[in-house]
């Protein structure tokens, strides 16, 4: 074994391996050993309480719990809880406060493959030995089940007492749990729990074949549906190995889901989903055979980590062949400003992936179509020949940027789509053109440099400022380049020409790019990815503080109480300089790569110590 796969390899073992338990408890099998073979969709904690402590040591964690910044959270807390009270707990049979009795230990819910019958679910929820708060659940349990009228049954299951309940005579709407060792398993199927017991005994299922079972598989002597656990699952153990790399011990959350079959499984009987579902196998998409992640927080090294993973077949086929990446120079290009919260970059095959769309698209109707289609609905509608001016003139590469207004206004993040050319010149005769035939495209110069923009229907009656988006299209060099706004548009101009701080010039984005780069040991990346949370929350603590906000709650509060008493907030605890906040907010980084498996994604940010 390579010396760099023994680290997954132990750090998968410690991911199945009992449960921490308190002392004087015995070991039990993780959620994984515990959850069936069948699992479509998993989400496991793997402890409460060690996330809740991990995360309250990350950058954001020890924000709120700053000295200036406390009072405004525990303000903000205390008024959520009391809008639950006034709102809500009657509804829900339990106040605010009775949140401090939440499961401390591992927590996981799955949805399970029932064949022909609906799907279950399974939760388990561990109290870590609190029996305190496992009394609490319960009796909030019997409460709720004596105020509705529900018949509860109880009996004994291997030594353990099964409640199940329900409404009348309608056993499809039952629901059983059981509790063991301070933790509780519950489950809309009594054999799902039955067979949960017996893993926990250390022993396998037994399970008899049904009119349901595959004559197949009983006669080759395979393991029948419910005998073996989700840790024997081969898909979820592909998943656990791609996501194990980079981690310095098991991740505090899990997740996986088999997508086509839950598909499958949930429309079952809808004639229409039936129909596109048949579709799948000749499109390719039925090589999806999965998709999972982890995350970790508060290592010696990261302050998150965070992998996930699409697990394709191999060899693709279909949709799927048309991930055609190439490499390239991931540095920002001169427009990106150094003021925004997102950027990406990639580069791919364009003219190959049209090529190949055709030959998809016409395989289910008739040689030709795809381009027919294109030609009456894009080409003839804009007065351009769309292949040649856009797609056959991609150079390859393609940006993304995210960013807000300035000044800071409540009209939501604005986004930046940028695609270099190979003819810039084609391109821009190409706008000039759809300009001149639609004239609800409005010319405009800014820098020396002209872009067109358009006004929605829905937001003509305001000022341009105060418009949710504004698209905006333009030609900047060898670049095409399409914004939700002409503010960003003339942001990326004003970059461009040297006049605001360049992303690529920026310190912190250095580290990243230079953090990535060891990370990947030269591999082909098909996506880099840059994020700076701090642009955001600053956006949103600039509007915070504005007086046109505050005016704005005022105005709401009159007929809303959530709006006044949030008013009420701002004013008594008010915040600290953003300084004091921004201290805290380091950059995210994160790649895609195209592996043999599939497609893997993995974001990181830095221990604000550990950062190099």
């Amino acid at each position: 074994m390579k010396p760099r796969q023994i680290l997954p390899v132990f750090l998968i073992a410690a991911i199945l391996l009992p449960a921490s338990t308190t002392l004087g408890q015995t070991e039990r099998p993780t959620a994984m050993r515990l959850f069936p073979h069948e699992t479509l969709a998993f989400l496991r904690v793997a402890h409460g309480r060690e996330l809740y402590e991990r995360f309250r040591t990350t950058g954001f964690g020890q924000m709120l719990d700053d000295p200036e910044v406390a009072p405004f959270i525990q303000e903000t807390w205390a008024f959520a809880g009391q809008q639950f009270d006034d709102n809500s707990a009657e509804d829900a049979g339990f106040n605010w406060d009775d949140l401090a009795h939440v499961p401390k230990g591992e927590i996981a819910i799955g949805v399970i493959d029932r064949g022909e019958a609906d799907t279950g679910v399974l939760v388990l929820a561990d109290f870590d030995g609190q029996q305190v708060d496992v009394d609490f659940l319960t009796d909030k349990l019997d409460e709720r089940w004596e105020k509705e009228a529900m018949v509860v049954e109880r009996s004994d299951v291997n030594g353990e007492q099964l409640t199940v309940v329900r409404r009348g005579n309608d056993r499809a709407s039952s629901f059983g749990y059981f509790v063991k060792d301070t933790c509780l398993v519950g489950s809309n199927d009594e054999v799902l729990l039955e067979h949960v017991l017996e893993r926990w005994a250390g022993r396998a299922p037994v399970v008899e074949p049904t009119e349901d079972t595959d004559e197949e598989a009983v006669t080759s002597g395979e393991p029948l549906p419910g005998e073996r656990s989700l840790a024997e699952n081969q898909h979820f153990q592909a998943i656990l190995r791609e996501c194990s790399t980079q981690l310095e011990e098991p991740p505090q959350i899990l997740f996986y889901v088999d997508p086509i079959t839950t598909m499958r499984r949930v429309f079952r009987g809808n004639f229409g989903a039936g129909m596109a579902l048949a579709t799948f196998p000749a499109l390719g998409l039925d090589g999806i055979l999965a998709v999972g992640g982890t995350a970790t927080f508060a290592t010696e090294k990261w302050d998150s980590l965070t992998h996930v993973h699409l697990l394709l077949d191999n060899p693709r086929s279909g949709v799927l062949t048309l991930l055609r990446f190439k490499d390239g120079d991931i540095t920002p290009p001169d427009y990106v400003p150094a003021k925004v919260n997102g950027y990406s970059t990639t580069y791919m095959d364009a003219p190959g992936i049209y090529e190949r769309l055709i030959q998809l698209v016409d395989q289910f109707r008739y040689e030709g179509a795809f381009e027919d289609s294109i030609e009456a609905n894009i080409s003839d509608q804009l007065g351009i020949d769309f292949r040649e001016v856009f797609i056959n003139n991609l150079a390859g590469r393609a940006s993304t940027l995210t960013s807000f207004n300035e000044p800071g206004r409540a009209v939501g993040e604005q986004r930046a789509i940028c695609v270099t050319l190979l003819d810039p010149e084609l391109a821009s005769k190409a706008l000039a053109t759809v300009a001149e035939d639609k004239g609800e495209l409005e010319e405009r110069e800014f820098g020396g440099l002209k872009y067109y923009f358009f006004t929605p229907r829905f937001a003509r009656d305001r000022p341009e400022e105060e418009r949710f988006m504004t698209p905006s299209f333009g030609v900047l060099d060898d670049t095409l380049i399409f914004t939700t706004s002409t503010s960003l548009m003339e942001v990326l101009i004003e970059t461009h020409q040297g006049t605001r701080p360049r992303l690529a010039d920026s310190i912190e984005y250095k580290v990243i790019q230079s953090r990535v780069e060891r990370l990947t040991r030269g591999r082909q990346l098909a996506l880099f990815y840059y994020d700076n949370p701090a642009e955001a929350i600053r956006h949103w603590y600039d509007l915070s503080q504005a007086d046109s906000t505050r005016d704005n709650l005022a105005n709401w509060g009159e007929n809303s109480a959530a709006a006044a008493g949030f008013l009420d907030v701002l004013e008594r605890s008010e915040l600290p300089p953003f300084e004091v906040i921004q201290k805290y907010l380091v950059p995210k980084g994160g790649y895609l790569l195209d592996t043999d498996t599939g497609l893997h994604f993995m974001v990181f940010d830095f221990r604000q110590e550990a950062a190099p």
